[in-house]
């Protein structure tokens, strides 16, 4: 299965394995804190998303199938509102129920722009459970300030774009405060998803959470509190399943 990167803003177009998306080592950007090692302890606890006070509107649609060739559901795991991320290039994740006959598409786009930031397409959606992309990994990058739309669908019919099975999510970049900084310069990687998610910083947390189970598969500890992390925002299913 191959995935095709289209529409970058430097006319990007690659090809890789959708198989591989986030289990591949991927480089730390300058000024970055290093990425998880092996064999380390796990925090005490599980971590606590406190949501930032946004007023903002609903804006998390999950895709239920439709019965038109495509036995599978989708779920951005993103919650209820704006998530919330302080890097240029995150990760996205979403949440596919079982291996479907169809087409992927992941887009995301910016406000009042036609042309997509990042468009990816994978000729067959045969991988189940938590997927994620690494925007860094096709240059595409959000601006400061910047809150974008983004959606994974399933295709079944390219002439029919109404039987796509479609969860989106939005995504703003906002600026990492002093008092963040300070808190994840001092913490280890293991501290890392507590720090963002008592920030309400949505996106980092769960990155940081996804990161240490890349790095730790058989630690049991880290995947409850990646459940813990989505129970919080409403997808108590989905964690179960983790």
């Amino acid at each position: 299965m191959q995935l095709k990167a289209i529409g970058v803003s430097l006319s990007l177009l690659c090809l890789v394995p959708l198989s591989l998306l986030g289990q591949e080592p991927s480089p730390t950007p300058t000024g970055q804190p290093a990425p998880p090692a092996p064999g380390l302890k796990p925090a005490a606890g599980k971590p606590v998303y406190k949501p930032p006070m946004m007023g903002a509107p609903a804006v998390r649609v999950g895709g239920a199938s439709r019965g038109d060739g495509v036995d599978a559901s989708l779920m951005a795991l993103v919650p209820d509102h704006a998530g919330l991320t302080t890097k240029a290039h995150p990760s996205l994740f979403w949440y596919q129920s079982k291996p479907a006959k169809a087409r992927l598409e992941l887009t995301l786009t910016e406000p009042k722009q036609v042309k997509p930031l990042l468009r990816l397409e994978a000729a067959a959606a045969k991988k189940e459970g938590i997927q994620r992309v690494r925007l860094g990994k096709y240059n595409a990058e959000l601006a400061p300030g910047s809150s974008c739309k983004w959606s994974v669908a399933l295709v079944s019919d390219a002439q029919n774009r109404s039987k796509d099975v479609v969860a989106t999510g939005v995504i703003t970049r906002v600026a990492e405060s002093e008092e963040l900084a300070k808190k994840l310069q001092a913490a280890t990687p293991a501290e890392r998803p507590f720090i963002y998610a008592e920030a309400g910083i949505w996106y980092d947390a769960l990155e940081a959470i996804s990161d240490l189970i890349e790095a730790n598969p058989k630690e049991p500890a880290y995947r409850a509190q990646r459940a813990a992390l989505l129970e919080q925002i409403g997808l108590k299913e989905i964690a179960g399943k983790l």
